[in-house]
């Protein structure tokens, strides 16, 4: 099958908390992120991004407002394709990602260059109901699922001293 052709789509249910530093753990060797958005609106995002070396082209929208939940749909694409879309772009989001060796349902995003500072942990559920009854171990600080500081596409949104101001208030 073509890159073009693969497709993967299904619902992805989290919850993020900010870090302070990277904890203690096992985390298995990071993957850079690199991330392009081509539409945000309140409820949904079109994207693109590379992963190592896997481009891809992604629609996520949110279930209801009060949920944890996001349908996903994904289109891996050439690295052709990826270089087109993203002269459509202005930002960018680049981060790392670790998964906890132990616990492959828990992320670490490092993020980089205008965005140096974040640190947070991402949890996914297979319910809303784990979700929910989830507590967060001692290692990980506030939640921030639902501020801007949890959403690639919110955070691209803010200038540099409201990511400032957004971070040193929930640290």
């Amino acid at each position: 099958m073509e890159p073009s052709q693969q497709r993967l789509s299904g619902t992805e249910i989290e919850r993020k908390f900010l870090l302070t530093n990277i904890p203690d753990q096992d985390l298995l060797a990071p993957i850079r992120y690199e991330r392009y958005f081509l539409y945000i609106d309140k409820d949904t995002e079109i994207r693109i991004q590379k992963k190592s070396n896997i481009y891809e082209f992604e629609r996520k929208s949110r279930q209801s407002s009060a949920s944890f939940t996001f349908q996903k749909q994904k289109l891996q694409i050439t690295q052709a394709e990826f270089q087109k879309l993203r002269q459509l772009c202005n930002q960018s989001i680049i981060r790392d990602s670790y998964v906890l060796k132990e616990h492959p349902n828990i992320t670490i995003k490092v993020y980089q260059a205008d965005y140096q500072g974040l640190i947070r942990a991402e949890v996914e559920f297979a319910s809303e109901s784990q979700a929910t009854s989830f507590i967060a171990p001692e290692w990980m600080g506030v939640e921030i699922t639902n501020t801007p500081l949890s959403r690639d596409s919110q955070l691209i949104a803010l200038s540099p001293s409201e990511f400032q101001m957004l971070l040193q208030h929930h640290t």
